[in-house]
């Protein structure tokens, strides 16, 4: 978990405790901190890969996942510029199942199909372009 959903983990089950006693939160974020249990630089890259494992995203999907996440924006540039996945690579593997299942559709209708698809898993319009007119013409 990143810091900011622990914290908010944190907060809620004090409220339930009947105390919102600030001092108690800061000294439970610092011991987990301490064991390293709380560090969202190894969170960040722990979700890129996940996010590129079997179902692969996109970066700017995976970018606004983090930073709702209350990741900062300079781990979360840091992390995905030390990724070394290609976009381009990561969406051939997002539609490699697809491919079949609409292989019987018209071209265009095909092409769109891809198209959202990619476009709802983050990949940019650049990406998506080119893949879905280099996969919907080789099918």
């Amino acid at each position: 978990r990143s810091e900011k959903e622990i914290r908010d983990f944190i907060r809620q089950t004090l409220i339930k405790s009947h105390t919102t006693a600030p001092e108690v939160e800061a000294r439970v974020l610092h011991r987990l901190g301490e064991l390293d249990y709380v560090n969202d630089e190894k969170f960040c890259e722990w979700w890129l890969s996940q996010r590129q494992g079997s179902k692969p995203k996109g970066i700017r999907l995976i970018r606004a996942e983090l930073a709702q996440k209350g990741i900062a924006r300079a781990l979360i540039d840091k992390a995905v510029s030390r990724s070394a996945s290609d976009e381009r690579t990561l969406a051939y593997r997002a539609i490699n199942k697809k491919r079949e299942i609409w292989r019987q559709l018209p071209l265009l209708a095909r092409k769109k199909k891809l198209g959202d698809y990619l476009l709802r898993r983050g990949f940019s319009s650049d990406v998506v372009r080119g893949v879905v007119d280099d996969v919907a013409e080789n099918v």
